[in-house]
């Protein structure tokens, strides 16, 4: 599975993407199905993006902001206790250049259960983070607020489709 992203600008940009893209399931009209209660979904479905594909440059200085966060907030213990999905990825995009950022689609089911349904990818609100009281995006707005040179940091590029899939229980690959 991969997303698209085309920069129609006369100007570079930097952007983050979520390392794991959620997918809401229209039958039970929720966000995502993905997280803490997986178990509870007939259908559990989420995409992780494929390792090496983001800016080594811009990924290092996000990190770095990340791991100075986590000091400062007292969990210095978690750094470097990254799962794959977790975090974010950070790209560079020059002018009128496209961009294709590949995932790993997961999908899961309950044993023994006849189910389908149309889920829809919702992405991460990287605007409203920025812009909100969101303890967990502090790195992010500190991350926002570098000097990225000739490139314009852009919180949340354009989606002008959204991803819907139609899954029944036979797609699981559990």
């Amino acid at each position: 599975m991969s997303l698209i992203f085309e920069n129609n600008t006369s100007q570079n940009i930097v952007f983050p993407t979520p390392n794991t893209l959620e997918f809401g399931d229209e039958n039970l009209k929720k966000f995502s199905t993905q997280g803490n209660m997986e178990d509870s979904y007939p259908i559990t479905v989420y995409a992780i993006i494929k390792d090496n594909q983001s800016s080594k440059f811009y990924q290092e200085k996000l990190d770095s902001i990340y791991d100075s966060f986590l000091t400062e907030i007292g969990n210095s213990d978690f750094i470097g206790d990254k799962k794959t999905g977790d975090g974010n990825s950070v790209f560079y995009l020059k002018e009128k250049e496209k961009l294709i950022i590949k995932y790993n689609l997961i999908i899961r089911q309950l044993p023994s259960m006849n189910y389908s349904s149309k889920f829809k990818q919702n992405y991460y609100p990287y605007d409203k983070v920025l812009k909100g009281n969101y303890p967990e995006g502090e790195y992010l707005r500190r991350f926002s607020k570098l000097n990225f040179d000739k490139a314009k940091f852009v919180a949340q590029p354009v989606i002008e489709d959204s991803l819907f899939l139609n899954i029944s229980n036979k797609d699981a690959n559990n």
